[in-house]
């Protein structure tokens, strides 16, 4: 007969014994391993909707960043997370060639498995989402509760903040010599809530114009000037040095009528003529510096060619532009302004149309 050994009753218990310990240490053990991997989806399933959300800024396109998610093209952040889905009452995007510039949905803006919930975390629970009131939000803040469900230490929160949404974007016209040029109408090209939208600045004194709250994206910026000094065209002559002579360039795509001017200057000379292309436009009257006065109305013809808007890619909380150099194609006019006394030497500022929403032209120039 062979001769079966069984366990014996201490041997069984001190199995029993070194199981219980090993249930003891793996099941926590088991448990945390699941909480880091539930909680390290978590995070990874939150960085891709804020991918989703603003877009990813590495990703490059001829060196300029070419993923700026939802808010590249409708211009605001999601009201609700399922808009990185669907298109809810978001029209198609279209890009318009002029203004360089294009707005509407273009989703969807979250990737992943077909059918696979992104609006709750790796526990089950539905992410916090919220913005600011208002009709086109800027900012957000998205937060998983994490494992215990509640609003404790444990959770997780991505905050979009504004230096990651918007910019403010700055620039400058010049003439072609290089001087700023003052009181240029300047627009950018941007969707408010998936509407293309123009927002206008004017130049300052120095030729720099400035927006603010530009959402991150591709957008269109075209400067408007439309009576522009020619630069060095500046001339005094005849009689006695006292008659300033200088041209202007209309790049305006529509005529401008010249009605009224405004010369600056020091000294106390007067001034009593004022003529555009040789014909005398002034009233009968001598006139001081900082006055407004009435001209006989003058139109000055469309440019020939219109001004091309030019893409840019807003990326950065504050965004310097390229100079905007005025040059090419326009109507060219000749000004003649006579003086009491010679004003060689003397500053003069010319301000024409001073009383309109935006002056045609601010001319600043020594003779």
């Amino acid at each position: 007969m062979r001769d079966h050994k069984a366990f014996t009753l201490v041997e069984v218990v001190v199995i029993l014994v070194v199981l219980s310990v090993l249930a003891a240490v793996a099941i926590p053990m088991a448990f945390r391993i699941f909480q880091v991997a539930a909680e390290d989806a978590t995070r990874e399933e939150m960085a891709n909707l804020k991918n989703a959300m603003i877009g990813n800024p590495q990703k490059l396109q001829s060196s300029f960043r070419s993923d700026f998610g939802f808010l590249g093209d409708i211009g605001c952040m999601p009201a609700v997370l399922d808009r990185l889905l669907t298109a809810g009452g978001f029209l198609p995007y279209a890009f318009d060639p002029a203004k360089q510039a294009g707005a509407g949905w273009k989703g969807p803006y979250i990737t992943g498995t077909p059918g696979e919930v992104f609006t709750t975390d790796q526990w089950g629970n539905n992410y916090t989402y919220t913005v600011p009131g208002g009709p086109c939000p800027l900012t957000a803040d998205l937060t998983s509760n994490g494992p215990d469900i509640a609003s404790t230490s444990d959770d997780i929160t991505i905050s979009l903040g504004a230096s990651e949404t918007t910019a403010t974007v700055r620039g400058t016209v010049k003439d072609t010599a290089g001087v700023g040029l003052e009181g240029v109408p300047v627009e950018i090209y941007a969707p408010v809530n998936g509407v293309l939208t123009t927002t206008t600045a004017t130049t300052d004194a120095n030729g720099q114009y400035v927006f603010s709250s530009v959402p991150f994206g591709p957008r269109g910026v075209k400067a408007r000037p439309r009576f522009v000094y020619s630069p060095g065209s500046v001339t005094v002559g005849p009689p006695g040095n006292r008659t300033v002579s200088f041209k202007m360039v209309n790049y305006s795509e529509s005529t401008e009528t010249i009605d009224r001017v405004k010369i600056d200057y020091t000294g106390g000379a007067t001034w009593d003529q004022f003529s555009i292309n040789g014909t005398r436009v002034d009233p009968a009257t001598v006139n001081s510096t900082g006055q407004d006065i009435n001209l006989t109305d003058t139109a000055i013809s469309a440019s020939p060619v219109a001004r091309p808007a030019y893409r840019v890619f807003v990326d950065a909380p504050d965004a310097q532009l390229p100079d905007v150099t005025i040059t090419g194609q326009g109507t060219s006019v000749a000004i003649d302004i006579r003086f009491s006394v010679s004003m060689t030497g003397i500053p003069i500022t010319v301000t024409i149309n001073p009383s309109g929403p935006f002056p045609i032209s601010i001319v600043k120039f020594t003779p």
